[in-house]
């Protein structure tokens, strides 16, 4: 019997392990290896690669049709957001590309910014106006009102309803130029400067050769004139005749005897407002208390009664006490007068109603304090 010479079968080793080294299975085992190894790294370096750039770096052709797939799930799942125009503010000197000019667009919060105005304007008083009221609608100071309208003479209570007031442009004086006026005379009398009355450009002049026009309105920047001062009718309960209140109507003959101030005041009326002008030394030495026709006044102090009627110095139905101690007051525009020359009243006692009578706009109290010793004294620095 012949010897097997055949290697024996192990059954644990498959067949094909068992190949020697440089046969073909075995190299083709190492190029799966291999290839599978090289998608790997592909894969690692493909995370690395900022997809959007790549798509912009596409061709344009290819960049108008594709979208990526990430891109294209969104679309599907997600509502379109609504874009909001971006309007760039472009100088308007910046030209576009192809030269043309950009008009920048409207800015509809701009704010125009108020020009100055150089003419007098003119202005109609009204119900209620005074020259505080007035003076707020322009933005001038009082005395702007008083001294570019020499009709009002320097007193407030010259105003009237329908009345024409000059309003100028900014604070100062007006002179409507007379025969015989210069600008240094102008400049003199009203306290300003020849530069500043040249210089003005509301006053047109030529500043090489200024010439004046007669009736020519000549605004005087910062300017100011000395002012006549009003005198409340002068009498007393030691004057004898009427002859110190120039002959008024509500002027009442002296002497007379009664009870005497207390040297303290309270207010006149309920109100203790203004509804009209307040104390000005220059124009208008008094306030002007807010009182509604027919409210009742009150005596600031106890007294004797030296003036009660009308006063032909604007004040309409006047009632002035004396106090008897160097004080007096004064209630104006009265409607009603309830007491009569000579009468003692008290402190708080109902002298009269207001109203509107004389000079007045509207229906208020025109209220002075007159000191032998300091003359017109300002009411706030009195009333509690």
């Amino acid at each position: 019997m012949a010897a097997d010479t055949s290697t024996p079968t192990d059954p644990l080793t498959p067949a094909a392990a068992k190949a020697p080294l440089g046969q073909p299975d075995l190299w083709g085992r190492l190029a799966t290896h291999a290839l599978a190894l090289a998608l790997v790294v592909a894969a690692v370096w493909l995370a690395r690669v900022d997809l959007g750039r790549a798509v912009l770096a596409l061709p344009p052709e290819l960049a108008q049709t594709a979208t990526p797939p990430a891109v294209a799930v969104v679309a599907q799942t997600s509502p379109t957001p609504t874009v909001q125009p971006l309007i760039l503010e472009i100088p308007p000197e910046a030209p576009t590309a192809d030269g043309a000019e950009i008009i920048r667009l409207a800015d509809v919060h701009t704010i125009i910014p108020t020009r100055p105005r150089y003419e007098v304007e003119k202005y109609t008083v009204v119900a209620n106006d005074t020259l505080f009221t007035i003076a707020e609608k322009f933005n001038l100071e009082p005395e702007t009102i008083l001294w570019g309208n020499p009709v009002l003479a320097d007193d407030p209570n010259v105003l009237s309803v329908g009345q024409e007031l000059n309003i100028l442009p900014i604070n100062g004086a007006l002179r409507v130029v007379l025969p015989g006026d210069t600008i240094d005379k102008i400049a003199t009398a009203f306290h300003g400067t020849v530069e500043d009355i040249v210089n003005f450009p509301g006053n047109d002049l030529d500043p090489s050769d200024p010439v004046l026009v007669h009736g020519q309105n000549i605004i005087i920047p910062g300017g100011w004139r000395d002012s006549i001062v009003w005198q409340l009718p002068v009498v007393t309960r030691t004057s004898v005749g009427v002859s110190g209140a120039s002959g008024e109507p509500g002027a009442c003959r002296g002497p007379f005897s009664g009870p005497s101030g207390t040297f303290s005041f309270v207010w006149p009326a309920n109100n203790h407002y203004l509804s009209g002008t307040d104390f000005l030394p220059i124009g208008h030495p008094g306030i002007d208390i807010a009182a509604g026709l027919g409210a009742a006044i009150y005596a600031s102090d106890t007294g004797v009664i030296v003036f009660a009627g009308w006063s032909y110095r604007g004040y309409g139905n006047l009632v002035i006490i004396d106090h008897g101690n160097g004080w007096q007051t004064a209630y104006a525009h009265l409607s009603v007068i309830n007491v009569s020359c000579g009468g003692a009243i008290y402190q708080g006692q109902v002298l009269g109603q207001s109203g509107s009578t004389g000079n007045s706009t509207g229906s208020h109290l025109h209220f002075e304090m007159r000191s032998a010793t300091y003359g017109r004294v300002n009411p706030w620095l009195y009333l509690p």
